[in-house]
């Protein structure tokens, strides 16, 4: 058994190979702000990574966050075709769709299934994916009503 520096062990398996552990995090809770009629998102970085604005969205919780590498991994998105959003004008009442990856705080790992609640409500486990090999990171999809 190894113990590296954030708390997460690794623990031999009977076959030989090696599986991270750490807290388990079994609910992950966003508040997330809907957009707001007259905002144009832009994007021309076929990546995403100029995307402006981004979702706003945050927690109460030190256990995980959105990740971070260049920027914080939050875009719009389009579920149907995985396009950014650009040159989109938000309407009131009309659905728009966040993409973001969340990653977990040195020493803990997400349940997988992880129960992923934004603004209160459940998101679907459909819409919850690419668990890391390690635990400590997943992508998820979420759809909001833009107001006025």
């Amino acid at each position: 058994m190894n113990e590296d520096l954030n708390n997460v062990v690794e623990e031999e398996t009977e076959s030989g190979e090696y599986e991270r552990t750490g807290e388990i995090i079994e609910t992950v809770e966003f508040n997330l702000a809907a957009p707001k009629e007259g905002t144009v998102i832009t994007c021309k970085d076929p990546s995403g990574l100029d995307q402006s604005p981004i979702p706003e969205i945050s927690s109460d919780s030190d256990k995980y966050s959105i990740d971070v590498t260049e920027r914080p991994e939050i875009y719009w998105r389009k579920y149907s075709t995985l396009e950014y959003y650009s040159d989109e004008k938000i309407k009131a009442g009309e659905t728009y769709t966040v993409f973001g990856k969340v990653k977990a705080a040195p020493g803990y790992i997400f349940n997988d299934p992880v129960e992923l609640l934004i603004n209160g409500e459940e998101v679907s486990s459909q819409e919850i994916e690419d668990y890391s090999l390690e635990g400590d990171s997943f992508t998820f999809y979420f759809d909001i009503e833009a107001v006025k």
